[in-house]
C-alpha cells in the first residue's frame, strides 16, 4: 500500500510541475491591454479597453472575458465566481481617462489605466519596484491532491518597461 501511495505522490508532483509550452496567443486588437494565461490549461482571460467616444468608459473601463481554447477558441464572459474571486477587475479610483484597479484575487498589486489619443489605451504596474506597461501574465498554479488547485506558486508579468520601452519580465512570489 505504501508502494501504491509513494508512486501516486510522486505521479502528481511530476504532473502538477509540467506547464504547458505553446500557449496559443489571443489577436491583437486596437483595445488590447493586456491577457492572463495559467499553467493549468490554454485557456486565456482577455482584458480589452472599454473606449466610447474617444474616452474609456467610467462605469466600465474593461472589457474582460475569456478565450476558452479546450473549446474551439470560442469567447465566453466570465463567469461570476471568475469574475468575483479570481480575473474580474475592480475599480479603486478613477479620473478621466486613469483608472487605478485590481483584480479581484490580488488586493496587493494595482493596475493603472490610462488613454490619450496619441498612445491609445495602455495599463502599467509596478512588480518588484519595476513600473512597466503589462502585455501579459503567465500564472504557475499550486495543485493539490486531486488536482484542486491551492492558489499560486509565482507569475510571470510580461510587458516593457515604462521609461526605456525595453521588454521585461518580473516574476512575482506571494509572500
Amino acid at each position: 500500500m505504501k508502494i501504491i501511495l509513494s508512486f501516486f505522490v510522486m505521479f502528481i508532483c511530476l504532473f502538477s510541475g509540467y506547464s504547458q509550452n505553446d500557449y496559443p496567443e489571443p489577436a491583437k486588437t486596437p483595445t488590447r491591454l493586456f491577457y492572463i494565461q495559467h499553467s493549468d490549461n490554454h485557456n486565456t482571460y482577455v482584458y480589452d479597453a472599454n473606449i466610447k467616444a474617444g474616452i474609456i468608459d467610467s462605469s466600465q473601463p474593461i472589457n474582460s472575458y475569456r478565450i476558452v481554447y479546450t473549446q474551439n477558441g470560442i469567447k465566453k464572459p466570465l463567469s461570476r465566481i471568475q469574475k468575483k474571486f479570481a480575473y474580474g477587475m475592480i475599480i479603486l479610483d478613477s479620473k478621466p481617462n486613469l483608472f487605478k484597479l485590481r483584480l479581484a484575487s490580488k488586493k496587493k498589486i494595482f493596475f493603472y489605466l490610462n488613454y490619450d489619443q496619441s498612445e491609445g489605451a495602455r495599463i502599467y504596474v509596478t512588480v518588484n519596484k519595476h513600473k512597466m506597461y503589462l502585455d501579459k501574465m503567465s500564472i504557475q498554479l499550486k495543485n493539490g491532491i486531486f488536482g484542486i488547485n491551492l492558489g499560486f506558486e509565482y507569475v510571470l508579468f510580461y510587458g516593457k518597461d515604462y521609461y526605456s520601452g525595453k521588454p521585461v519580465i518580473e516574476k512575482y512570489e506571494p509572500k
